[in-house]
């Protein structure tokens, strides 16, 4: 946010200024309601401080000021029916301070109270129940409503019915326990399905004897591999009876485990100087430490200086982070604790015989470095010798 693009920008569906705070809090909670519910493509703000028509900075706005555990503590008290991601921000410009109320842009909406809220004066309410909105520059009356359609857009962007088909299994596979499962013994197949638009599913066939099932035929089988009674299926993700998405599904240890293939990336280390260490992410030619690939050896299998470890892992709070949650929501395990795998054991290509490879997924938060976090791991793992072990 650029305090000195908004105090240039005239009010809009996402921008309203006002000189001082709100002598009463109800008009805040309003001005609060109005821009959660604007259909602006951004994020809205509610500059304090300013008048717009003068283009002046007041001096004082002391007064009835609030912070930002003021603001969290007046939407908990005023019975919203969720919380708007909402924060303050300061800002000291030609030595005057402007308050900023920042209200994130979410896919939540419609925002609404639980519960009247009156003015002091007790003249006038803010009605449980009622939508209020911005039109343009101007906040919808508190003796007035949203209109229908804008209502409606809200619930159907809540919903996710303004995205492809594609996108809207993608948001509601966050929704974990709104998804069953459904047996079917004759086909031998799994569906989950989403309980608030059962025609979106997540399938996947049963093998029909596992005990007979040993996968060997390639070494790409790492999990099912590990594991005896394991078995690659494929999982489908549905729209009805178009299939947006397949990917592999290894059921491991007579469906104790259910594994979908994780991301890989590789780490390049220098046995002889552990702080030598390169990790390429995704299919990054240039290591995190800038040095091209081929400066490291291609194949940490052909005798050069470099040795190479596999990671695997998954982004918390990824698209396969949370199918990973539907589909072992209910046998009680965290994968990320208590599985391991034995990738040399299934590997039987010969230029990877000399491959080290923790035994376990890691779960890397959506933020974090991946490069930084493999390299602790790896460095974690040295200092007990289990890469030694491994090579």
């Amino acid at each position: 946010m650029n305090l000195n693009e908004l105090l240039n920008t005239q009010e809009c569906k996402y921008l309203d200024f006002k000189r001082q705070w709100h002598k009463d809090t109800a008009d805040l909670i309003l001005d609060i309601l109005c821009m959660a519910n604007s259909d602006a493509e951004t994020d809205r703000y509610l500059v304090i401080g300013y008048d717009e028509q003068e283009q002046k900075i007041y001096d004082d706005i002391s007064q009835n000021r609030k912070s930002n555990d003021d603001l969290c503590n007046l939407i908990m008290t005023s019975y919203f029916n969720r919380f708007p991601e909402i924060h303050i921000e300061t800002f000291k410009e030609a030595g005057k301070i402007i308050d900023v109320i920042v209200v994130k842009k979410t896919t939540h909406r419609p925002y609404f109270l639980l519960q009247d809220k009156k003015y002091k004066e007790g003249k006038d309410i803010l009605r449980a129940g009622v939508v209020y909105t911005r039109n343009g520059s101007v906040n919808t009356p508190k003796n007035s409503v949203a209109s229908e359609n804008q209502i409606a857009d809200m619930w159907r962007e809540r919903f996710g019915l303004t995205l492809s088909p594609k996108e809207r299994i993608e948001k509601y596979v966050q929704d974990v326990e709104s998804w069953e499962e459904q047996y079917n013994e004759k086909e031998q197949t799994s569906t989950f399905y989403y309980k608030q638009f059962p025609e979106f599913t997540i399938e996947y066939s049963h093998p029909q004897n596992m005990t007979e099932y040993t996968p060997r035929h390639h070494a790409g089988e790492i999990f099912a591999q590990s594991i005896a009674n394991s078995y690659e299926t494929t999982l489908n993700y549905k729209y009805h009876t178009t299939t947006l998405k397949s990917e592999s599904l290894y059921i491991c240890d007579k469906f104790r485990y259910y594994i979908l293939s994780p991301s890989m990336d590789w780490l390049y280390y220098n046995p002889d100087n552990y702080s030598d260490i390169h990790v390429f992410v995704g299919d990054a030619d240039i290591s995190h430490r800038g040095v091209d690939r081929e400066e490291i050896d291609w194949n940490a299998g052909l005798g050069g200086r470099h040795k190479l470890v596999t990671f695997f892992y998954n982004i918390k709070g990824s698209f396969e982070y949370y199918v990973q949650q539907i589909l072992n929501k209910k046998l009680g395990y965290n994968m990320y604790r208590d599985y391991r795998f034995n990738y040399r054991n299934c590997n039987n290509y010969d230029e990877n015989k000399d491959i080290s490879c923790p035994v376990q997924i890691y779960l890397i938060d959506k933020d974090e470095d991946i490069a930084n976090r493999l390299s602790q791991e790896f460095l974690k793992l040295q200092s007990r010798n289990i890469i030694a072990d491994n090579a």
